[in-house]
């Protein structure tokens, strides 16, 4: 049996999109009957005397009806050993489909006797449930990881069917512990003949990663002394992380001089004959001196992931880099103060700050290169 599985976030994502880019019309000439059955009514709600979605529905109803009751009696003969649980999904769309018409008057007054299908569907619910549950039985007792896996999704979809059917929680944690990847996750400490520094801001924010893969992927992180503990019954892989050719409180300090010359600025005043002052206007001069000092903190840090059984045989080796540049500016200045502009002046007023200690300056410098590893043990262990 052929299995597609969509967290229902992403079933109405999907739906939203075929909404947004679709119209009931289009989708009952491509032959979606069912979709353009549910896209009418949504249009329907919104406005009941939408032409286009009223006419559709009136011709896509018995359509989607026929097609999954067909569907079926196919599904029987295609393949027995999924029969009820294909029924059961069919059924489950009919329900639906007569759910929402049964809720939206627009649709009640076109389709005035939509058919529901609840009692077939309590029928076929636990023996899709047996299938579901026979069906991870076989894959579970082949005993790899791969079959492990499908046990785990057939056992959820039993128990999906009917709530905790025969022993099926139990099998999922046996399926799941079966299926898991174990990895052995090293972090290694920082060492500088310089500073004291510590990457644990860095690794706890990767510790939490960890955690959330676990919860989203067949896969278990141990450190090694967790593993020296636990003793799990095999080892799969080795992830390390350590950080290499990092640079903490490199200093640049970049003086520029400035002169600055302002004409028609006023400089004094004039006594006219009738008593009056007139300004006096000028030239004036100033030098200013800009001064900028950076601390620059840069690093890389190496991912690497071996299989257990040959550590020489690497299955990811790549390095991440990322900088840090923090600075302080400043100025002073000889001369007239008119000949500056306010932002100048401001400048001046500044005084030279002295930079972060190293831990923080360490810390920033890693905040990038955080991003990259994190999204890259995502995407490794996805495929697992």
């Amino acid at each position: 049996m052929k299995r597609f599985r969509y967290p229902l976030a992403i079933l109405s994502l999907i739906f939203l999109l075929i909404i947004s880019c679709s119209s009931p019309q289009k989708l009952l000439e491509k032959g979606n009957y069912y979709d353009a059955v549910l896209l009418s009514v949504k249009k329907l709600q919104k406005n009941p005397n939408n032409k286009l979605a009223r006419e559709t529905i009136a011709q896509a109803y018995e359509l989607a009806m026929d097609e999954l009751l067909e569907k079926i009696k196919k599904d029987r003969l295609v393949q027995p050993e999924f029969a009820n649980t294909q029924s059961a999904y069919a059924y489950m769309d009919l329900n639906r489909m007569y759910e929402a018409i049964r809720k939206s008057p627009a649709a009640s007054q076109i389709v005035k006797h939509p058919r529901e299908f609840y009692a077939e569907l309590q029928r076929v619910t636990p023996l899709a449930a047996e299938e579901q549950y026979r069906a991870g039985m076989q894959h579970l007792a082949a005993g790899d990881r791969e079959n492990a896996k499908l046990a785990y999704f057939y056992f959820q979809d039993a128990d999906s069917f009917v709530n905790n059917y025969k022993d099926v929680r139990q099998k999922m944690e046996t399926a799941r512990r079966k299926a898991l990847l174990y990895v052995i996750a090293d972090f290694m400490p920082v060492y500088s003949s310089h500073y004291q520094l510590s990457a644990d801001t860095f690794y706890k924010q990767l510790q939490k990663d960890l955690n959330e893969i676990e919860q989203q992927y067949f896969v278990r992180f141990l450190s090694p002394e967790k593993a020296e503990k636990e003793q799990p019954e095999r080892i799969d892989q080795f992830l390390r992380i350590n950080f290499q050719d990092f640079v903490v409180g490199e200093t640049h300090t970049r003086e520029r001089v400035e002169k600055i010359v302002k004409d028609s600025v006023k400089v004094g005043e004039t006594r006219l004959d009738n008593g009056r002052r007139r300004p006096i206007y000028g030239k004036v001069e100033a030098e200013l001196t800009l001064y900028r000092m950076e601390v620059v903190s840069r690093g890389l840090v190496r991912m690497q992931i071996a299989e257990a059984d040959s550590q020489d045989k690497l299955l990811l080796n790549q390095t991440f880099p990322g900088e840090y540049v923090w600075f302080t500016e400043w100025g002073s200045y000889r001369g007239d103060s008119r000949a500056l502009s306010p932002d100048q002046l401001d400048i001046c007023r500044m005084r030279r700050i002295p930079p972060p200690p190293p831990q923080q300056l360490f810390v920033e410098f890693t905040r990038p290169i955080y991003d990259q590893v994190r999204d890259k043990l995502y995407d490794f262990y996805s495929r697992y």
